[in-house]
């Protein structure tokens, strides 16, 4: 991958497991928020044809944990507390975006919301989550 300046290399660490796996890639990460892409491949979708919604969750989820993460001055591990999803439209196309945003980020929990949108920009998912810091000492 091509260095990216708007993604900090502790941020690109961070881009392990499932969400690699998927394919995910990092655009945008920092203190106002995250920014994410999956090109679609024929094992994203479902009997539809359409991405499947399991995706949809997972990209939001990897997207707002960085945003979580990177909200404040110091960088600080955050796990989900719950995630509040709704689904607008079938998402078909060869990409997908997720981008997060904080809402409010406190001492101990953070609220980002997150919205996916498909290659036109149009919003087909958004979803709140809330992620609690942790202390990885």
């Amino acid at each position: 991958m091509a260095e990216n300046n708007k993604v900090p290399e502790s941020a690109q660490n961070r881009m392990v497991g499932f969400i690699r796996y998927c394919g995910g890639e990092l655009l945008e990460c920092g203190q106002n928020g995250a920014l994410m892409r999956i090109q679609i491949q024929p094992h994203h979708l479902n009997f539809y044809g359409k991405v499947h919604g399991g995706l949809i969750s997972t990209i939001m989820d990897a997207t707002a944990g960085l945003t979580a993460s990177f909200a404040g001055p110091e960088q600080r591990p955050a796990v989900t507390r719950s995630a509040d999803i709704h689904y607008f439209l079938p998402v078909s196309g060869d990409e997908i975006f997720a981008k997060g945003h904080v809402i409010r980020a406190g001492k101990t929990m953070c609220l980002v919301y997150v919205d996916v949108l498909n290659a036109d920009d149009t919003i087909c998912a958004t979803g709140a989550f809330e992620y609690f810091y942790v202390d990885h000492h």
